[in-house]
């Protein structure tokens, strides 16, 4: 480019930008330098949190982008409509514009909320809420939308990500509601993520109608399932998104929570409702929200037999408290049955915990909470129903630790540390009278039961989850343990070593102690000790030693040994590939569950790589692996739907898969994004 042209260029921008700020000025819109800000950190998306420093207040920034579809003039008039709505309490208020220096990057100023979204805060917090706290959620949510709806504004994407708390207290992010943008291209500019959350007569029929105030109404109805449950909507669903948004259009709804509140329950099933006309406005759920009285009798506590439910904390603690079972001297007998619960029952709580042992000795921990999910869904339990199960029978408590891991990885309920750390305690501090014991099979389940809680309540502290960080705590609590002859506990303190973590850095020790595990047969050690060959930690590096312990903890059955196998053939040992012995091992992982291993069976069913391709094949390997948030399996399905490659051309899938992948930076989600939405403009 000539210096003439740069100049212009430049002077372009000047004029640009002197313009913009002067139309600030006269619309009495604040302008902050962007230098006045501070401790600047994303907090997702193209937001940011940042301390506005002359005022010493937390804020939040959020990109706009001026151009020919999104103008000053547009900005100007949002601005001024949003002035009358920040009036409201319960949405974020609005203190201006700044301009990133050096750039043409805008950003809004808003208020900013330090407990993040409604969705967040209910994962973080929902076992303390009681129904007069929910109520007063689902009431003040209400009261923003019937604000909304008397100003003729639709808000069209309501969802538990976009309503946000402050101090506990509702806030609605309504900044660029009006924004002009063609009704289908807004559908296509959504993820996933919200479909649950979207009118079915709109997700049916999009392309000739637009959303109304009856959709928005919809999406209240399921906010207020989700703040009766803690659950996202269908976050049970095991179904692929383009199968649950049919089932949605067909009348597909969430079961009822045990202990809602009827009149609660009644509203948020009349707003749900498929037929838009059906519904009630947002007056009439106003005025039904008023009208409950929480108390003891209003509470539906039997839960029904014939249909699936949802466990609640609040069920969950009641129970505890009433049976006092924590740190008590327990008396083994002899393999009790579950008090009122079949034979089979407990058959698969035990063949479950079984399983659950050969996880925490074998599988890395990414790997053990995809593996549980998928042993409960292949013997056709509900993973809600198999907690309540175990809950309710706290007299077999040799099981523990295992459901303080059903608590700490969201299986059959809302992520709760503070619920698993109770348990992994409880299972580490039994005191177990093995006098009374006449079963030596339930003898060594209470003691593996407290073997793993002991080396899970140390993971806590090594976190600092719910309890205090102490590092050095938790490398004495497995070093003790490993003492008393725990391989566990043992392969824990090499990773202790390996990082320095409670203790000095020590490799060659770790890899002494890595070495002592795996040859006791534990895969995860021994995966670990291919791990160290292959870097040369703690001793020299070995590709050929490397790939003997990897094959040995594959044999093994660690699935992330089985992936790293199939990759060496992918790559060629001693200069060599072979494909076919790389499916082989991508195939015996995935099937297991490990997501990085289906996306590269999709990669080479889609290449044809040691096999005929397959397009239908790496489309569905492509979707196992980004329903698991394998960012690249998300851009890889996003392209399928785009090309018609191995699954029916689905523009709208299209974008959602991609926007899912480019949110998780993707770089080619992102150009294929661009490309797609300048064709549909």
């Amino acid at each position: 480019m000539s210096q003439k042209k740069t100049k212009e260029k430049e002077r372009e921008a000047w004029m640009d930008n002197l313009i913009i700020e002067d139309t600030l000025q006269k619309e009495n819109i604040p302008f902050y330098q962007y230098s006045e800000f501070e401790k600047i950190k994303s907090i997702g998306g193209n937001v940011f949190k940042a301390t506005l420093r002359t005022i010493q207040k937390t804020v939040a920034l959020k990109y706009i982008s001026l151009n020919d579809k999104f103008s000053l003039e547009n900005l100007r008039n949002e601005i001024k409509r949003y002035r009358k709505l920040e009036i409201h309490d319960n949405i974020l208020k609005f203190y201006g514009i700044t301009k990133q220096e050096n750039t043409d990057n805008y950003l809004i100023i808003l208020e900013y909320s330090n407990n993040g979204s409604l969705r967040q805060y209910l994962k973080t917090n929902f076992q303390k809420l009681d129904w007069n706290a929910k109520l007063n959620f689902a009431k003040r949510i209400a009261n923003v939308l019937i604000f909304l709806h008397s100003n003729d504004i639709i808000y069209g994407k309501l969802n538990s990500e976009n309503i946000l708390i402050h101090n506990g207290i509702i806030k609605f992010k309504v900044f660029g509601l009006t924004k002009i943008m063609p009704e289908s291209l807004r559908f296509l500019n959504n993820t996933l993520g919200p479909i649950q959350y979207i009118d079915p007569q709109y997700l049916e029929i999009f392309s000739t109608i637009g959303k109304n105030k009856s959709s928005d109404i919809f999406s209240l109805g399921i906010i207020l399932w989700e703040i009766s449950s803690g659950n996202p909507p269908f976050e049970m669903e095991s179904l692929s998104n383009v199968d649950l948004l049919n089932n949605i259009v067909n009348g597909k709804r969430e079961m009822i929570i045990p202990g809602t509140p009827p009149k609660y329950k009644e509203i948020y099933t009349d707003c749900w409702k498929h037929d838009g006309n059906s519904r009630p406005d947002i007056f009439q759920i106003v005025k039904s929200l008023s009208e409950i009285i929480i108390s003891d009798s209003n509470f539906e506590n039997e839960i029904p037999q014939s249909q699936p439910y949802n466990v609640t904390d609040t069920i969950i603690s009641v129970k505890l408290e009433k049976l006092n079972i924590q740190n008590k001297k327990l008396e083994v007998h002899s393999d009790p049955p579950f008090v009122d619960k079949s034979a089979e029952v407990e058959v698969f709580i035990k063949d479950l915990f079984e399983f659950f042992i050969d996880l925490i000795k074998n599988q890395n921990s990414d790997s053990r909470p995809i593996m549980m999910k998928n042993y409960i869904k292949e013997h056709k339990k509900n993973p809600v129903e198999v907690l309540y199960e175990m809950i309710s029978n706290p007299s077999q408590s040799w099981f523990t630790s295992m459901i303080g891991f059903f608590y700490e990885n969201n299986i059959g309920t809302v992520t709760n540390n503070q619920m698993a750390y109770k348990f992994f305690s409880i299972a580490a501090n039994e005191i177990i009278d093995a006098s009374s014991s006449n079963s030596p099979s339930l003898m060594k389940l209470y003691n593996i039961n407290k073997e793993i809680g002991t080396v899970l309540v140390a993971n806590m502290h090594l976190k600092g989850l719910v309890v205090e960080k102490e590092m050095k705590k938790a490398f004495q609590i497995n070093s003790k343990l490993a003492n008393e002859g725990s391989y566990i506990a043992l392969i824990e303190v090499a990773h202790y070593y390996e990082n320095g973590f409670g203790i000095e850095k020590n490799e060659e020790k770790a890899f002494e102690l890595s070495l002592k595990s795996a040859e006791k047969g534990l895969s995860i050690a021994q995966r670990q000790v291919g791990r160290f060959y292959g870097n040369g930690i703690g001793t020299p590096k070995d590709e050929a030693k490397e790939f003997q312990w990897y094959l040995k903890s594959a044999l093994s059955g660690n699935i992330g040994a089985m992936f790293d196998v199939g990759g060496y053939y992918c790559i060629g040992i001693g200069g060599d590939k072979d494909y076919q012995k790389a499916i082989k091992w991508f195939l015996k992982a995935a099937e297991k569950g490990e997501p990085k291993a289906q996306f590269g069976l999709g990669v080479l069913y889609e290449k044809g790589y040691g096999i005929n391709d397959d397009q239908v094949k790496a489309f569905e390997w492509y979707t196992k692996a980004a329903e698991c948030d394998i960012i690249e399996g998300q851009y890889a399905v996003g392209r399928c739907f785009y090309e018609g490659r191995g699954t029916k051309k689905d523009i709208i899938n299209a974008i959602c898969w991609l926007n899912k992948a480019k949110e998780n930076g993707n770089v080619d989600a992102k150009e294929l994004l661009e490309e797609i939405i300048k064709k549909i403009k």
